[in-house]
């Protein structure tokens, strides 16, 4: 079943960023409209603008949740397993382009399911108290499940990779081409490649690709940094770069690498 949940329990407040809601049907209303439906077999004029509001209604819902962070919320109510990191939830929370995504990719994999069972199966009960939108949110909730986690799966990975070609690479050329230092002066940086990857062994994946993307293209800038790294804003690229510094600090006052002095390399 895709969901039985009552109306009031997935309400959501849509900004003017994505507008405003469709009419509210009654229950009453949703009855006569999914008798229509059903003598139409679901095809012809009014079907056709049923399911693009439909479409609509889910693709703005889902993306103001990922906003606003309740999508958790509603994952956890339909026993979703949504595992995001602080990070992901930083991207959708800022990144409208991954929000859009993430909700088409929802809906498209919720709409079969829909349409099979719910209106051609008769699924759908309203003596349940879900009307036909609350219904198809409740079937884009569970859907939402498998799509982020394969987005999650995708960037952690490419975020891995990323990283592990400065961590692991065995050339000395490869790992520090160009005249860029993340050190205060150039010349500490050739001498300190051991107590970077030090630092880095201790820092998180997004620390050492944002390292390795700063040192193999010093022409780019913390933004476009970010947007190779799945989304993620200026902002955290620099609030990564802040923790690796703490990190260094730390690692440093323990005796366990030699003080590194950070430059602000990168943040143009």
């Amino acid at each position: 079943m895709i969901s039985d949940g009552a109306d009031d329990q997935l309400k959501v407040k849509l900004s003017a960023e994505v507008g405003e809601d469709p009419p509210s049907p009654t229950l009453e209303q949703d009855r006569e409209l999914y008798a229509e439906l059903v003598r139409a077999e679901f095809s012809g004029p009014r079907y056709k603008i049923f399911t693009q509001e439909l479409w609509t209604y889910g693709i703005r819902t889902l993306t103001a949740w990922m906003r606003t962070g309740v999508v958790a919320q509603h994952c956890y109510r339909y026993n979703v397993a949504f595992a995001a990191s602080e990070i992901e939830l930083a991207i959708l929370g800022r990144n409208s382009e991954v929000r859009e995504a993430l909700a088409v990719d929802s809906v498209a994999a919720a709409a079969p399911r829909f349409v099979e069972r719910a209106l051609w199966g008769g699924e759908w009960d309203p003596d349940k108290g879900a009307s036909l939108f609350t219904f198809f949110v409740g079937g884009c909730v569970m859907a939402f499940g498998d799509v982020f986690r394969n987005w999650s799966r995708k960037r952690r990975r490419e975020v891995g990779l990323t990283a592990s070609g400065l961590l692991n690479s065995a050339e000395d050329a490869a790992v520090f081409p160009g005249q860029l230092s993340l050190f205060d002066d150039p010349a500490e940086t050739v001498a300190s490649r051991d107590t970077l990857r030090r630092i880095l062994n201790e820092a998180t994946p997004e620390a050492a690709a944002i390292c390795t993307l700063m040192l193999r293209r010093p022409e780019l800038d913390q933004r476009q940094i970010g947007a190779l790294l799945g989304g993620m804003s200026a902002r955290a690229v620099e609030g990564q770069l802040r923790r690796l510094r703490s990190t260094a600090r730390r690692l440093a006052a323990s005796g366990k690498v030699s003080r590194p002095q950070f430059s602000e390399a990168g943040q143009r």
